[in-house]
């Protein structure tokens, strides 16, 4: 720790304040041909010896997918997410996604937030996360039938999924009985729902026990972090919803793995 700080302190007085031999050193190492980078989900034009910095970041972000993926899709969320909407955290882990955007609540007016994680432990450091944010948190799964469904634990808590989708990264040895109910008999409030679904290859369920709200035409997003089935897309098309790319934003018409569904606006 203290050779850290130490070499923190060397590298900023005899190398990031000596601009003449920064870029000098920066220009011999990356050359100075402009190259793309993503960031965020988004592509930027950069001189790799004037902008340095950012691309280092973008590198180091292909290393963890949080930043490479999920990063990305958080920017679209927000920028989807407006006065009045109800955000609903499907798989919430710890509160990536719910703690950020309940962030808007300061400023922005009639927002809701709802997060659902089955995991008692992991729900245990979700509630720490939300103590000073107006979120409700339901400590159970969500299918499409209402009792208790078998859970495996894997090495990390966001591969924590029901026993029947268990593959080799689980440890189906370590099972626990929890709660699951249907969305459609859950009192969730507003009429403009933000919908975002991990649940490790559990989605489709999830979403028929949803098809009350879709009826009423309460939900105006889904995001899905993967899906299993194909039967996905057919739901959601049945419900008139469009496709884009969760990370980039951008029209798909064979959706992937970052799945963004946004209901098609009703022509006047």
């Amino acid at each position: 720790m203290v050779f850290s700080k130490f070499a923190r302190i060397i590298l900023d007085r005899c190398f990031i304040k000596q601009p003449r031999l920064r870029r000098a050193v920066t220009k011999f190492i990356e050359g100075e041909k402009p190259t793309t980078i993503q960031l965020f989900g988004s592509s930027f034009l950069i001189n790799p010896s004037r902008e340095h910095g950012y691309l280092r970041a973008a590198r180091r972000s292909q290393d963890t997918s949080l930043f490479r993926d999920e990063a990305g899709v958080m920017v679209s969320l927000a920028l989807i997410l407006t006065p009045g909407d109800t955000f609903v955290d499907v798989g919430a882990n710890v509160g990536f996604f719910v703690v950020t955007l309940a962030r808007a609540q300061r400023f922005m007016k009639n927002l809701r937030f709802y997060a659902f994680e089955p995991n008692p432990d992991t729900c245990s450091r979700l509630r720490a996360n939300v103590v000073n944010l107006d979120v409700e948190i339901v400590e159970a799964a969500l299918s499409d039938r209402t009792g208790h469904v078998d859970f495996v634990e894997g090495a990390v808590s966001h591969v924590f999924t029901a026993a029947n989708h268990a593959q080799s990264y689980h440890l189906r040895q370590n099972t626990i009985t929890v709660p699951c109910l249907r969305l459609n008999e859950f009192p969730i409030s507003g009429d403009s729902i933000i919908l975002k679904i991990d649940v490790e290859g559990q989605e489709l369920e999830v979403l028929r026990g949803c098809e009350g709200l879709f009826r009423a035409g309460r939900i105006k997003v889904v995001y899905l972090d993967g899906y299993d089935s194909a039967e996905v897309v057919d739901f959601l098309s049945s419900w008139d919803f469009v496709f884009y790319d969760g990370r980039r934003l951008v029209p798909q018409d064979k959706p992937g793995f970052s799945l963004l569904a946004i209901k098609r606006p009703v022509a006047n």
